[in-house]
């Protein structure tokens, strides 16, 4: 059964990938029924290589609806990660839609957000306004708060003056979540 569930994910990867329109549409309906955690890097993969507008809509709207028990951190994992930067706005908006949360990832996100700019920071701040009222990871938020005063720091001076409120937004939002 395990061997079956393995062979059907890994068509359904591949269809995902494949160059003809059809085998990618009907993978991409199917990934609602058998798709895993491990779908959703492959859903990010394809929406990054894509030019298509209409599999880029498919995918967002799959990711946007995603209900699988640890979706969330997963779409979050696979947003963060280097070669996903060109669309790290977009996936940030769909964790948000999908019920998602940064917990957890808030120095890496934080620090994306600083070196993306205006589109990642207002993601960001969604994220952060949406977290609990207290985190368990203290750490992860302190260096957070640390990296948005430092970004916010580094932009002094200059013409950013935008990203300069939205940071001092962003860490305001973090603060309300510190520990006395």
């Amino acid at each position: 059964m395990e061997a079956e569930k393995a062979a059907s994910l890994a068509k359904l990867h591949k269809g995902l990938h494949s160059p003809i329109a059809e085998q990618r549409d009907a993978a991409l309906k199917g990934v609602s029924e058998l798709g895993e955690l491990e779908t959703i890097a492959e859903l990010v993969r394809l929406r990054g290589e894509t030019d298509e507008a209409s599999v880029k809509e498919q995918v967002g709207k799959l990711l946007r609806g995603l209900k699988l028990e640890g979706a969330g951190s997963t779409l979050l994992e696979v947003a963060l990660l280097p070669e996903n930067a060109d669309q790290l706005a977009d996936l940030l908006g769909f964790l948000w839609e999908c019920g998602g949360s940064a917990e957890g990832q808030l120095r890496t996100l934080s620090t994306r957000a600083v070196e993306h700019g205006m589109a990642v920071m207002v993601e960001a701040l969604t994220l952060f306004e949406a977290l609990p009222e207290w985190l368990d990871d203290e750490a992860d938020l302190l260096d957070a708060m640390l990296i948005l005063q430092q970004g916010r720091a580094a932009l002094q001076g200059g013409n950013a003056t935008a990203e300069q409120e939205m940071l001092k937004l962003m860490l305001a939002e973090l603060m309300q979540r510190e520990r006395a």
